[in-house]
């Protein structure tokens, strides 16, 4: 999926673009395999080399139904410090499923995923046409569910004790923003 570079794709300090293989060096790969960072992630249980990231996101790239985008930060450099990924994007039911890592620790708390999502909401809107999209997060990791409540999801439901984190049962919390109006029946 070939999509041009607009405004759509920048929010404040945050731009976004399309990752490629060759955007995967050792900082992206160690973002994956440290404790502190994918302690929400799924892929926190297998360990990632340069050539499975690699390979992660060429067939990420190769998938219609996926938009993999990195975070780029101008306030840190114009540094790749993260990522966003949309998928699968339903266009039948016009849906999009929402997942984000940033994985350098120095941009946690500047606001950086909150405008990532702001501006994927327009690409997905302006570009995509699609109505909705939904996000899901476990309960403990209130940085992630603040930063989708700044760019405007709300909670919409929770599965109880769907995951186990250290052991113990987690809730997930499902988000979701409308990006045109609800229909009404």
């Amino acid at each position: 999926m070939e999509l041009p570079t607009t405004p759509d794709w920048r929010h404040d300090d945050v731009e976004l673009f399309l990752l490629e293989p060759g955007h995967v060096g050792p900082d992206y790969v160690r973002w994956l395999n440290d404790p502190r960072v994918n302690r929400y992630l799924e892929s926190r249980f297998v360990e990632h080399s340069l050539d499975s990231t690699r390979e992660f996101v060429r067939q990420c790239r190769a998938d219609t139904d996926t938009l993999f985008l990195g975070i780029c930060s101008q306030a840190l450099g114009r540094r790749h410090v993260g990522n966003v990924k949309l998928a699968p994007i339903d266009r039948r039911h016009g849906l999009g499923e929402i997942g984000i890592l940033v994985g350098e620790p120095d941009a946690w708390g500047r606001g950086i995923a909150s405008s990532a999502l702001l501006a994927l909401s327009a690409i997905a809107q302006n570009q995509l046409a699609l109505r909705k999209l939904t996000a899901g997060c476990y309960a403990s990791n209130v940085g992630s569910r603040k930063a989708f409540e700044r760019a405007g999801f709300t909670v919409e439901g929770v599965r109880r004790n769907h995951f186990l984190l250290d052991g113990n049962p987690e809730d997930l919390q499902l988000l979701g923003k409308w990006l045109i109006s609800q229909y009404t029946i």
